[in-house]
């Protein structure tokens, strides 16, 4: 058990590497060798956990996904009001930063990758489950008496996905006029209009 965690822990490790190496040197110009200078470990040490460049990066691109989604996961844990949950899934969805490692990653690797059909199922797969996580705080909203939704619901969960995703992308890229904070209001105003809930508002 105790080697099989520690093989899940350097995994990770180079995992986590291989998104800062991306980042720094973009995905086209990526080498093993960028992954073991990050981690601090060998060559073969990453060969040993991936057999190849690409399955490392399809491992690397898995993993982001899964992260991303888990993240906001946790982050409704315990949140029973439909305003709260819908807010902090946009606060949730938007980088920190134009350095976030783990968006750039994986960004960088849907535009490397179009066209692959594993790439293109995991896409989807994160996809459907963030439109499936806003549907729920949407229709949770409208039980609970806070929400009058101005259209079908998997309507506008998917425009928030779809706003996210084109936030991300200006933002990772250095657009000053689409700064996170500004992305979140933004997201938030479409998300209040459509609720007809004046009562979106971040909490921190």
């Amino acid at each position: 058990m105790a080697s099989a965690k520690k093989a899940s822990d350097r995994r990770d490790q180079l995992i986590l590497a291989t998104l800062d190496a991306i980042r720094d040197r973009g995905i086209a110009n990526l080498r093993i060798q960028d992954v073991a200078t990050r981690a601090g470990v060998a060559t073969g040490t990453v060969h040993y956990h991936f057999n190849d460049l690409d399955q490392l990066i399809n491992d690397v691109y898995a993993w982001a996904c899964d992260r991303f989604y888990t993240t906001r996961l946790n982050a409704l844990a315990g949140v029973e009001d439909a305003r709260d949950q819908l807010v902090l899934m946009i606060d949730a969805g938007v980088p920190e930063s134009e350095n976030d490692a783990l968006v750039i990653a994986m960004h960088d690797i849907d535009l490397y990758r179009r066209g692959n059909a594993t790439m293109g199922l995991l896409l989807q797969a994160l996809y459907e489950r963030q439109v499936a996580l806003y549907f729920a705080a949407l229709q949770l909203g409208v039980a609970q008496g806070h929400f009058r939704l101005s259209g079908p619901v998997v309507d506008l969960a998917q425009n928030l996905v779809a706003l996210e995703d084109a936030y991300e992308l200006h933002i990772i890229s250095g657009n000053r006029s689409a700064a996170p904070d500004r992305a979140r209001e933004l997201i938030l105003g479409y998300a209040r209009t459509v609720t007809s809930c004046a009562d979106l508002q971040l909490r921190r």
